[in-house]
């Protein structure tokens, strides 16, 4: 445990014999002075959390306070004095600061205070292990993938932090939660990056992509003669990814039918082609993701409970975008030069306004809309700067009308979901191929989605 550094400055050591009774555990170290010169060195020596000064000497205890609010604005400081002697010259020097205490005082008060010193002590520990973290991940993945992780916000930190402690442990499950848009491939590519796994294949696979009939073939393979048009020995997304990673996105899309399949593969790392008896083992990492609710699906026994626990031996849930606006102006800027340079145009600047309103939006759609926004806004603003109307965002941070609206009630996933699609196929006149195209999934899947939502006919 790390100690709380704790500076006592009193010429005539009044306050110590109370103080050091107080003070005297294990996880506080006391470093004791008579003189604000004495006391100045200490604060360079040491890192101290908090200053209990006597204000007897006012000259003395002034000279320390000054100090201590220029040099070291971090550390705590509790002033003593006697009954209302200096509290208005006090007062004038620094009304808020620090805490001020007349004799008598009740030795309740300074605990008070060294555990909220205690407390911020442990929070800064925290944030300065977050940033060491996030340092050490960013590099990691620069150095192996030359991808960059952006964000500033603790929720970014916090969520490196997870991916670097989890990619740590090769055989571990993983699922990722979060809305659509949010980056659970990323997410998952990070582990990947991040872990021992790195040099071998990591394979993607979009669940609700693959008609029911084909999964069984798709995911274990088959031998030549398997079945009619097995003209040659296949192997499935299992074995592809033997020794490296197998990230199933929209796992809740699996089909009952082959839950039971996947538990067993999870259990025992073999699987046993089609058309074959034998079995092969298989060494690598199963990481999943949805966007949906587990537990409306565990509740309606669209999904197996046993499964479910199996995939989620450790869980990452990624926040919204509009949970850590933050990062938008960094997404911003990211995107803007990567497209330019991308689309080999120079790189604008963004007007300031725009910015803060562009901050002020929602994003249903998350990263995702950011970066295809911030496509839309490079392309339109040809060589001036980026305004606001370049974004299609009206004032106040609202949607463009064009965009399908987002209201609170329609933040739940599957209202999410729902809306999108409506609005596809209205955008399409209910041409399924092209609502698929525009939704950016295959047509086996929007027929899914509809029949799921009881959508039969949009007009």
């Amino acid at each position: 445990m790390q100690k709380l550094k704790v500076l006592i400055l009193d010429r005539q050591f009044i306050i110590q014999e109370g103080a050091n009774g107080l003070l005297a555990r294990s996880d506080i170290h006391i470093h004791e002075a008579s003189e604000s010169q004495e006391a100045i060195r200490i604060l360079h020596e040491n890192h101290i959390d908090l200053a209990l000064v006597n204000l007897d000497d006012y000259n003395l205890g002034i000279k320390l306070l000054k100090h201590l609010k220029t040099d070291y604005p971090d550390t705590d400081a509790i002033v003593f004095d006697g009954p209302g002697e200096k509290k208005d010259l006090f007062t004038s020097f620094n009304p808020e600061a620090f805490i001020y205490l007349s004799r008598p005082f009740r030795w309740s008060e300074i605990q008070k205070r060294i555990e909220h010193s205690r407390s911020f002590l442990n929070h800064n520990k925290r944030q300065e292990q977050l940033d060491i973290n996030f340092k050490q991940f960013s590099k990691l993945i620069q150095e192996r993938e030359g991808c960059q992780i952006i964000g500033i916000s603790p929720a970014i930190k916090t969520l490196s932090s997870l991916i670097l402690m989890v990619s740590q442990s090769d055989d571990t499950s993983v699922l990722i939660t979060g809305e659509s848009g949010t980056g659970k491939e990323l997410v998952a590519r990070g582990i990947h990056v991040a872990g021992n796994r790195y040099k071998h294949p990591f394979h993607a696979v979009n669940c609700s992509a693959i008609p029911e009939s084909l999964f069984e073939s798709e995911f274990f393979g088959y031998h030549k003669g398997a079945f009619t048009g097995a003209t040659e020995q296949t192997k499935g997304w299992f074995e592809s990814s033997d020794n490296g990673t197998l990230f199933l996105d929209e796992i809740t899309e699996l089909p009952l039918s082959m839950q039971s399949k996947f538990l067993r593969v999870l259990d025992d790392k073999m699987i046993t082609k089609i058309g074959s008896h034998q079995q092969l083992k298989l060494n690598l990492r199963i990481i999943s993701a949805t966007n949906r609710d587990f537990g409306q699906l565990l509740s309606k026994n669209s999904f197996r409970e046993d499964l479910f626990h199996r995939l989620n031996s450790f869980h990452i849930h990624i926040p919204p975008l509009r949970e850590r606006k933050e990062d938008i102006p960094v997404l911003l800027n990211h995107f803007v030069s990567e497209i330019s340079k991308r689309l080999k145009k120079p790189k604008n600047d963004i007007c300031p306004d725009a910015i803060e309103k562009i901050s002020d939006y929602s994003f249903p759609g998350n990263v995702r809309e950011l970066k295809n926004m911030v496509e839309r806004a490079v392309i339109l603003a040809q060589n001036e700067k980026l305004k606001l109307h370049h974004f299609c965002i009206e004032r106040g941070g609202k949607p463009d009308p064009n965009i399908p609206p987002c209201s609170e009630k329609s933040l739940i996933l599957d209202e999410v979901e729902k809306n999108a699609i409506v609005y596809a196929m209205k955008q399409t006149r209910n041409n399924k191929s092209r609502a698929a195209t525009l939704l950016a999934i295959s047509r086996q899947a929007l027929d899914r989605r509809l029949a799921k939502l009881n959508l039969i006919k949009i007009s």
